[in-house]
C-alpha cells in the first residue's frame, strides 16, 4: 500500500515537473523581438526592458507593438519607411495585421507612429497627437531616446486600457490630384481659344463706328460748369448684437482615424512630428 502511494507521488510530482516547463517553453516560445535599434541609440539593457513592455501589451491586446529606430529611411519618407518596415518584416497579428509601430527617423529627424487593423481604431488622430506629445515631452529633442520610447509605450497602454473610442470612425485619405498630359494639352487648347476670343471682342468693342473729326476745336473746347450740392437729408443707425461662434464639438473629429494605403496596398493610419 505505501509503494502504491509512493509511486502515485511521484507520478503526481512528474506531472506537475512537465506542466511547468511546457509552460515556461510555451512562454519562450511566445516571446517575440518588437525592438529594432538599427540606429545605435539604446543599450542592451534599455532594448531588453522595453521589448519586456512590449511583449506584456502584445500578450495582452494581441497586436504587435513594434519599436525601430535607423539613421538610413533610403529616400523614404518617415511615413513611408514604418509602413513598409511593419508590411515586410512580417509584423501585425491575424488577417488585419493588428499592430502598432514607433519610429525614430534620425534621418529626416522625426518621430511617426503607423498603426495597423484594429491599431488603427484604437489610435485616432488625437489620440496619436497625444502620444508624440508625451514622447516629445519625455526627452525626445533632448536626446533622450529611451524615455521617449518608454512614453511611447506608457501613452499606448494607456489608450488600449481605455478602449476604442465610441465615436471612433475611419476615414480614407484622399489620393493627390495627378496632371496628364492630356490635361496639359485640354488646359493649353482652351487658354488659347479663350484668349482669341476676349482678344477679338475687346477689339470690336473699342473700334470707333464714326469717329467724326477729332480737329473740331470750337466742339470739343465747349465746357459747361455748374454748380453742385449735395444735402444730406436724413439718416439712420442699425445696432445688431453678433452672436459668439460656438466652439467645435470634438465628437465628429475627435474619434477620427485617418487612413492611408502603403506600398504593399494595406491600410495604415499614423501620424508624426519632426524633432
Amino acid at each position: 500500500m505505501v509503494s502504491i502511494l509512493n509511486n502515485y507521488r511521484r507520478i503526481f510530482t512528474l506531472m506537475i515537473v512537465i506542466g511547468i516547463l511546457i509552460i515556461n517553453s510555451v512562454a519562450v516560445f511566445a516571446y517575440k523581438n518588437l525592438v529594432f535599434d538599427e540606429a545605435g541609440l539604446l543599450t542592451q539593457d534599455q532594448i531588453l526592458s522595453l521589448e519586456n513592455e512590449a511583449n506584456d501589451l502584445e500578450q495582452l491586446y494581441s497586436m504587435d507593438i513594434v519599436i525601430t529606430t535607423t539613421n538610413d529611411t533610403q529616400g523614404k519618407s518617415s511615413r513611408e519607411y514604418a509602413d513598409d518596415y511593419f508590411d515586410y518584416n512580417g509584423f501585425g497579428v491575424g488577417h488585419d495585421y493588428d499592430g502598432i509601430l514607433f519610429l525614430i527617423d534620425m534621418d529626416n529627424r522625426e518621430a511617426y507612429i503607423s498603426t495597423s487593423g484594429i491599431g488603427i481604431r484604437y489610435l485616432t488622430d488625437e489620440r496619436i497627437e497625444r502620444i508624440l506629445d508625451v514622447v516629445f515631452d519625455s526627452g525626445l529633442a533632448d536626446g533622450d531616446f529611451y524615455g521617449a520610447c518608454w512614453g511611447f509605450l506608457n501613452e499606448t497602454r494607456n489608450f488600449l486600457e481605455k478602449g476604442i473610442p465610441s465615436n471612433q470612425h475611419t476615414v480614407e485619405e484622399e489620393e493627390p490630384n495627378r496632371i496628364t498630359i492630356f490635361d496639359v494639352a485640354i488646359g493649353i487648347i482652351g487658354g488659347i481659344a479663350t484668349g482669341a476670343f476676349f482678344y477679338g471682342t475687346t477689339k470690336s468693342r473699342y473700334k470707333l463706328r464714326n469717329p467724326g473729326n477729332p480737329f473740331s476745336y470750337r466742339n470739343n473746347s465747349i465746357v459747361n460748369i455748374a454748380a453742385s450740392e449735395d444735402k444730406l437729408m436724413d439718416s439712420f443707425v442699425t445696432h445688431r448684437i453678433i452672436p459668439k461662434p460656438k466652439p467645435p464639438s470634438g465628437g465628429s473629429s475627435g474619434g477620427r482615424s485617418t487612413a492611408h494605403r502603403s506600398s504593399s496596398g494595406r491600410s495604415h493610419g499614423g501620424g508624426g512630428r519632426k524633432f
